[in-house]
C-alpha cells in the first residue's frame, strides 16, 4: 500500500500543476486574445498585396471552361490601376492564334494556346471601344466603355510624322500630378497609372516595364522597383539592401543596371549595382564614395551622398564606361565599371570642388568652353558622350553668392550636346547640338536619348515661361506655382527634321517612347506575382507577454503606415526620442524591433522585420510610454 502511494502521489502533484499552468497558459491566451481584431493590414504594400486576389480570381476563372471565344469574360481594368486597360479570357479545345483589333485598328497576334488570355491596352477614355477578335474564320467584338481620366494636364501634340502609327505612344512621367501617362500622335491619352509609381521608366522585352514604387520614399530615394505590363499586373516586386533612385539600365543579359547607396534610402555612398533580375541579389557593384576619396580625400563627402543628385547614369557594355550624372555639382564621372577605377571628369575646370592638384589628371577640357549645368540623362555612344545641359548653376547660386534672379540669368540656356571625348588629351569636340536657339531655359528635370536609327528625342522637362522669366523673380520660387513653367517634348529625326513634338503645361520629369503591343504578344501570366526582399534582417528581442504590462497603456493616435521594411507616423519623433515597435503573437510573444535608438540621430530608417507567418498587434514604445495602436498585421 505504502509504494503505491508513493508512485501516486507525484502522479497528482504533476497533474495539478500541469493543470495549473494549463489554467495560467489559457489565461494569458486569453487576455491575449482580446488584443487581436478582424481588421487585418498586410505589410506588403497595397498595390502589390491588392493583386493577389486579383490573381486568383482571373486564375480560376482561366480554367473555366464555360467562356468561349464567343462568350468571353471581359473586364475593365481588372487590376483596378489602369484606367485605360482591360482583359479578355475564354477556352479552346485545339491550340489557337487569335488576331487583336482596337477600335477597327490590327494591334497584334496573340500566341497559340487553348487557355487565352488577352489583355486590351490603349484603349480611348469616355468611349466605347470596341475590340474585334478574329481567330481562323470567327470574329467576335466586344466593347469597353471606358470613363474620362479627368487628368489634370494633358499632352498637346503639335507635330507628328506621318510614319507615327496608334501603335506609337509618348510615355511622360511626373511628380507633381499625373505620374505615369502614355500618348499617341494625335494627342490622345492611351495609358494611366492611377498610383504615384515614378522615377524611370525601362522596357524588357517581354513588353513589361520598370518602374519604381515610392514605398519608404525620402525625396527621390526609394527602396524598391516592380516590374509591370500595361493592365498595371505587377509580375516582380524587388526591395533591395541598397535601395532604387532615378535610374535602371536593362543589361544585354537580361539583368538590371540600378543606381543606390550603401545603405537603402538614407545612405551615404553613392552606388550603382547590378542585380541578379530572377532574384534582386547585386552581382557587382561600384562605390563613387570609395573611388573619389581614394583620388582626393580631402574632397568634400557631403557630395558624394544624396546632396549630389545622382540623376542618371548609363553603361556602354562594349567598353565598360559608366557615366553618372551629379547634377547638383554640375559634374558627370566616367568610370571603368569593370575595374572600379575613374576614367575622366567633365565639369567646369574652375569648380571649387576640383581644386586640388590630382584633378588636374581627370578634368575634361570642351572646346566650346561650356560644361554642364544642372544636367540631366547622360548617355555613352561609342567614344561619345550625350547629355541633357540644364544650364541652370544651382550650386554657385547656394554656395558661392551667384544670383537666382531671372533678370540675371536671361542668358541662360538649355541644351542637348553630343561630345567627341579623347580621353588621352583630357578633351572634348562637341559634334552635334540642339539648343532651339537658346530660348528653352529648363531649370531642372530633362531627359535626351539619341536612338539606333540616329532619331534624337528630349524632353525640356521645366521651361521658364516668358511671363515670369522677364520680370524680377527668383528662379527656386518659380516652384511654387505651375502656372510658371511648361515642358517641350521633340523628336528629331536623322536629318534633324521635326518628327514630333507637343507641350505640357506640367513639368514633366522625363518622356520615352515606346509601343502599346509587340507584333506577337504572350497571353497573361495572371498567377506570376514575385517578391524579392535583400535587406539584411533585423535583430528582434523576444520576451514573453506577461512581462509586460498591456492593459495600461496609452492610445496611439497618430496615423501609422507600417511595411515589413518602412514605418511612418505623423508623430514627430525627435533626435532624443528611443523608438521601439513591440509586435504580439496570439501564442503570447512578444518580438521588439529597436527601431531607434535615443542616442541616434536619424530618425527615419530602413529595416527588415523577420517574424514568422502569422498575425500580430502592434504596440510602439516611445522612450518609457508604450502605446496600443489596436491594429493587427498580417505577415
Amino acid at each position: 500500500m505504502k509504494k503505491y502511494l508513493i508512485v501516486i502521489v507525484p502522479i497528482v502533484l504533476v497533474l495539478l500543476i500541469s493543470a495549473y499552468l494549463c489554467f495560467i497558459c489559457f489565461g494569458e491566451t486569453k487576455s491575449v486574445n482580446k488584443l487581436f481584431t478582424d481588421d487585418i493590414s498586410s505589410v506588403t504594400i497595397s498595390q502589390v498585396n491588392d493583386q493577389y486576389k486579383v490573381n486568383d480570381k482571373l486564375d480560376n476563372i482561366s480554367k473555366d471552361k464555360k467562356y468561349t471565344f464567343n462568350n468571353a469574360y471581359t473586364e475593365l481594368n481588372p487590376y483596378g490601376i489602369s484606367p485605360l486597360s482591360g482583359i479578355i479570357i475564354f477556352n479552346t479545345n485545339t491550340e489557337e492564334e487569335v488576331l487583336v483589333y482596337i477600335n477597327d485598328v490590327f494591334f497584334t497576334k496573340m500566341e497559340e494556346t487553348k487557355e487565352h488570355i488577352i489583355p486590351v491596352y490603349g484603349l480611348y477614355e469616355n468611349y466605347n471601344n470596341k475590340v474585334t477578335l478574329k481567330m481562323e474564320d470567327e470574329v467576335v467584338d466586344y466593347y469597353f466603355l471606358t470613363e474620362a481620366s479627368n487628368l489634370d494636364y494633358t499632352l498637346d501634340v503639335k507635330k507628328a510624322s506621318k510614319e507615327l502609327t496608334v501603335n506609337d505612344i509618348y510615355f511622360t512621367i511626373a511628380s507633381y500630378k499625373t505620374h505615369l501617362t502614355g500618348w499617341d500622335k494625335d494627342s490622345k491619352l492611351r495609358f494611366y497609372l492611377t498610383v504615384d509609381n515614378s522615377m524611370d521608366v525601362e522596357w524588357l522585352d517581354n513588353g513589361h516595364f520598370l518602374i519604381g514604387v515610392t514605398q519608404g520614399a525620402n525625396r527621390e530615394q526609394y527602396i524598391g522597383f516592380v516590374e509591370m505590363d500595361y493592365l498595371g499586373k505587377i509580375y516582380n516586386y524587388y526591395t533591395l539592401k541598397n535601395g532604387y533612385s532615378f535610374e535602371f539600365q536593362i543589361l544585354k543579359d537580361g539583368n538590371y543596371l540600378v543606381a543606390g547607396g550603401d545603405v537603402p534610402v538614407y545612405f551615404k555612398h553613392q552606388m550603382i549595382t547590378t542585380l541578379d533580375k530572377e532574384n534582386g541579389n547585386v552581382l557587382d557593384s561600384i562605390d563613387i564614395y570609395d573611388i573619389v576619396k581614394n583620388i582626393d580625400p580631402t574632397f568634400n563627402e557631403t557630395y558624394l551622398g544624396p546632396a549630389a543628385i545622382r540623376n542618371g547614369f548609363y553603361l556602354n557594355e562594349d567598353t565598360n564606361e559608366l557615366a553618372v550624372s551629379f547634377r547638383d555639382i554640375n559634374t558627370i564621372w566616367c568610370f571603368d565599371y569593370k575595374e572600379k577605377k575613374l576614367l575622366y571628369v567633365l565639369t567646369d575646370p574652375n569648380s571649387t570642388l576640383f581644386t586640388n592638384d590630382v584633378w588636374k589628371n581627370y578634368l575634361i577640357k570642351v572646346d566650346t568652353n561650356r560644361y554642364p549645368l544642372a544636367q540631366h540623362s547622360p548617355q555613352l555612344i561609342g567614344n561619345k558622350l550625350l547629355y541633357f545641359n540644364n544650364g541652370y548653376d544651382r550650386f554657385n547660386i547656394k554656395n558661392n553668392g551667384y544670383s537666382d534672379n531671372t533678370l540675371d540669368n536671361l542668358n541662360n540656356y538649355t541644351d542637348v550636346v553630343l561630345l567627341d571625348i579623347d580621353k588621352d588629351k583630357l578633351t572634348a569636340k562637341t559634334v552635334w547640338k540642339y539648343d532651339g536657339n537658346k530660348k528653352y531655359f529648363s531649370i531642372k528635370y530633362g531627359y535626351s536619348r539619341m536612338f539606333e536609327d540616329n532619331h534624337k528625342l528630349m524632353n525640356f522637362g521645366y521651361i521658364l515661361k516668358d511671363n515670369y522669366r522677364n520680370k524680377s523673380n527668383k528662379i527656386a520660387d518659380s516652384e511654387k506655382n505651375p502656372d510658371n513653367i511648361y515642358t517641350k517634348i521633340l523628336e528629331l529625326d536623322e536629318k534633324d527634321n521635326v518628327y514630333f513634338e507637343a507641350i505640357s503645361e506640367e513639368g514633366k520629369y522625363r518622356t520615352f517612347k515606346n509601343v502599346l503591343y509587340k507584333d506577337v504578344t504572350s497571353n497573361v501570366n495572371v498567377s506570376e506575382l514575385n517578391t524579392f526582399n535583400t535587406i539584411p534582417n533585423d535583430k528582434l528581442d523576444v520576451i514573453s507577454f506577461k512581462k509586460i504590462d498591456f492593459d495600461n497603456t496609452i492610445e496611439w493616435i497618430n496615423s501609422i503606415n507600417l511595411t515589413r521594411n518602412t514605418f511612418k507616423t505623423d508623430y514627430e519623433i525627435k533626435e532624443t526620442d528611443s523608438v521601439d515597435l513591440y509586435f504580439v503573437n496570439k501564442s503570447g510573444r512578444v518580438f521588439i524591433l529597436n527601431y531607434k535608438n535615443k542616442d541616434t540621430k536619424d530618425i527615419n530608417r530602413i529595416f527588415n522585420i523577420p517574424l514568422y507567418n502569422d498575425n500580430y498587434v502592434l504596440f510602439i514604445k516611445v522612450n518609457d510610454i508604450l502605446y496600443k495602436t489596436n491594429k493587427v498585421y498580417e505577415f
